[in-house]
């Protein structure tokens, strides 16, 4: 089933075409890395899909157009996490984590048990725990971004936006990041996560299946979609990145390694 279809979706900034994607399913169940060289529109697409940028087209999600549908019940069904998205503040980051609840409860209501236990969870999942008491402006910008994730994660949605969420982390929580990733698509049903990336070895590793974008004069398109192996071959990363590299499969991860030359 998929999880949400694109059709006909174009933007432009201005007189510039940015993406011109004619259709686009992604399944649920699974992590889906959106790649592709600098201004091939990444970023762009999950603003598209959000409506937070004008755009043609149309996007479901679960087989309902999703522009019909009131914020609230937007945000019940998807969550999103944009490039630096949290400033430091004087919010702690368990309360920034607490807004990812506002969707779920009624209006004027106080938060619950269930509310809580959602959020302790998300901070225990992503480790953000470890500083959820302090207020974000006493936190590094990697710890902002794990905070970030959890409140995605407390939001408690069955798609996941997530624009380049490893940018400030170190090597151990970029692995971290994606296994939480992959553990929460497989700990429910309908889960779907769509992840920008920039790193082709680690979405090689972490991803179900890739988008792979490629800039294009009339607007980006998607130049391949599918399983890393399909996707990630030697000929596709230079006809798009125009560069030469090298594709083989790690003996430890038995996933594919990307190697420039």
């Amino acid at each position: 089933m998929s999880a949400i279809r694109l059709t006909d979706m174009h933007v432009a900034y201005g007189k510039r075409p940015i993406l011109a994607i004619d259709e686009l399913e992604l399944r649920d169940g699974a992590v889906h890395g959106l790649i592709g060289p600098n201004g091939a529109g990444k970023s762009t697409l999950l603003k598209a899909m959000l409506g937070l940028v004008p755009h043609a087209g149309r996007v479901e999600i679960d087989g309902e157009d999703f522009s019909a549908m009131a914020s609230r019940e937007k945000a019940r069904r998807v969550a999103y996490l944009a490039q630096d998205a949290l400033v430091g503040s004087s919010f702690t980051g368990r309360e920034v984590v607490d807004m990812g609840r506002y969707a779920r409860q009624p209006r004027f209501a106080t938060r619950t048990v269930d509310d809580n236990v959602m959020v302790d969870q998300a901070l225990a999942t992503t480790g953000a725990d470890a500083w959820a008491d302090r207020s974000t402006v006493a936190t590094s910008g990697g710890e902002r971004q794990l905070t970030g994730l959890s409140r995605v994660l407390a939001q408690d949605t069955a798609v996941l936006l997530l624009d380049e969420p490893l940018s400030a982390l170190d090597l151990s929580h970029e692995t971290r990041v994606l296994k939480v990733l992959r553990e929460w698509v497989q700990g429910g049903t309908g889960r779907s996560v769509v992840v920008v990336l920039h790193d082709l070895t680690m979405a090689a590793r972490f991803c179900d299946e890739l988008v792979f974008l490629q800039p294009q004069p009339t607007g980006a398109r998607a130049f391949a979609q599918g399983a890393p192996h399909e996707v990630l071959t030697t000929q596709s990363i230079a006809d798009v990145y125009g560069v030469n590299v090298d594709v083989r499969r790690s003996d430890v991860t038995q996933s594919l390694v990307v190697t420039a030359l």
